[in-house]
C-alpha cells in the first residue's frame, strides 16, 4: 500500500502516513458493512490510487490557497494545526515579498517543494498546463538562488541592513 502510494503520489513519509490512514479508514468503513466480494487485493490497490490522487488533490488546493491572499485558510481546524496571529502576520509578510520576487511558477513550484515536500514531477502534474517537470525543476533553482540574494534576504528579515 505504501509502495502504491510513493508510486502515484511520490510523496515524503509524512504524506504516505496521511494517505495510508485514509486507506486504512476507507477498508475498514467497507468492511463494517460487510465482507468482500473478490480480490481484497485488487480493492486496496484501487482505494489506495483514490486516496492518493484525492490527498495530491487537498495538497494542491491548499497549496492554491497558501499562494493566495487569504492566509487565514492556514487554520486547518479538521487537522489540527494551528498557525497564531503574530505568526500568521509574519507569513502574510513573507508571502508578499515572495510574490513581489518569484513569478507565479516559482512560486507555486517553491511552495509546494519547501512547504508540502512535493518532488517536480508531483509538483508539474499539480500545476498542471504548460509546466513539466523541467520547468518546474528550473522555476525552483531559480527561485532559491532569488532567496539567497542579500536584497531578498534583507526583505524578508532574514539579514540585517547595515
Amino acid at each position: 500500500m505504501r509502495r502504491l502510494a510513493y508510486w502515484v503520489t511520490g510523496a515524503q513519509r509524512a504524506h504516505l502516513d496521511d494517505i495510508e490512514s485514509k486507506v486504512s479508514l476507507a477498508l475498514y468503513t467497507r468492511l463494517r458493512s460487510g465482507p468482500l466480494d473478490g480480490d481484497v487485493q485488487a480493492y486496496l490497490v484501487t482505494i489506495t490510487r483514490r486516496e492518493a490522487r484525492a490527498h495530491l488533490a487537498e495538497l494542491a488546493r491548499r497549496a492554491e490557497d497558501f499562494v493566495g491572499d487569504d492566509t487565514s485558510r492556514l487554520e486547518d481546524a479538521e487537522a489540527h494545526v494551528s498557525v497564531n496571529l503574530a505568526g500568521r502576520a509574519e507569513l502574510a509578510q513573507a508571502m508578499e515579498v515572495l510574490r513581489d520576487e518569484l513569478s507565479p511558477l516559482q512560486l507555486k513550484a517553491f511552495v509546494l517543494s519547501e512547504a508540502y515536500g512535493l518532488q517536480a514531477p508531483t509538483i508539474a502534474s499539480l500545476i498542471g498546463g504548460t509546466a513539466t517537470n523541467a520547468s518546474v525543476r528550473d522555476a525552483l533553482r531559480h527561485a532559491r538562488r532569488k532567496l539567497r540574494s542579500e536584497r531578498v534576504g534583507i526583505r524578508l528579515g532574514v539579514l540585517a541592513e547595515e
